[in-house]
């Protein structure tokens, strides 16, 4: 019974485990950040100057390929009449991780800001090697370009880094 019950923890113990050298925050040159994790689930900001973005969705793994799944989140807009009256409801993205019932007003200011949801959309796939993460090109390939900075001249590779533990 304690074999058994010893195999049972080594086998759950991998199968959860196994994607713990994943699991982190990861950073890129160009204002975008990654954060896998231990559920499966993963946020992806941008922020440059004043504009920014985010994501939200789960993730999985296979043969070091991690392969994202946005999971949108949405409001329910309440339309109304001159008379205060409820026309229709619309779903629309959502400003802020929470699903909320939000009026037209509330809605015109989210759409009028710099930032938002999904304005960014996260990369569908990235290949894990050395703590980085590899952009994949549509052929397959690594994308080990080198690109020029916004501000400087410099040429940066355009992989996520994992920060330090």
């Amino acid at each position: 019974m304690r074999l058994t019950e010893l195999i049972l923890i080594l086998l759950i113990s991998n199968l959860t485990f196994g994607q713990d050298k994943y699991v982190g925050i990861y950073n890129d040159r160009f204002s975008e950040s990654l954060e896998l994790k231990t559920d499966s689930t993963f946020v992806h900001n941008y922020r440059f100057d004043l504009s920014s973005s985010w994501t939200t969705g789960k993730w999985k793994v296979s043969n070091d390929t991690i392969y994202f799944k946005s999971e949108l989140v949405s409001d329910s807009l309440q339309i109304r009449d001159s008379n205060g009256n409820k026309i229709k409801d619309s779903l629309v993205l959502s400003a802020d991780h929470k699903i909320n019932r939000i009026e037209l007003n509330e809605f015109i200011m989210s759409s009028l800001s710099s930032g938002g949801q999904n304005r960014v959309k996260p990369p569908n796939k990235l290949y894990w090697k050395r703590k980085k993460l590899y952009r994949i090109n549509e052929n397959g390939t690594l994308d080990l370009r080198k690109l020029k900075a916004f501000w400087t001249d410099k040429k940066y590779k355009t992989y996520f880094r994992k920060e330090t533990e």
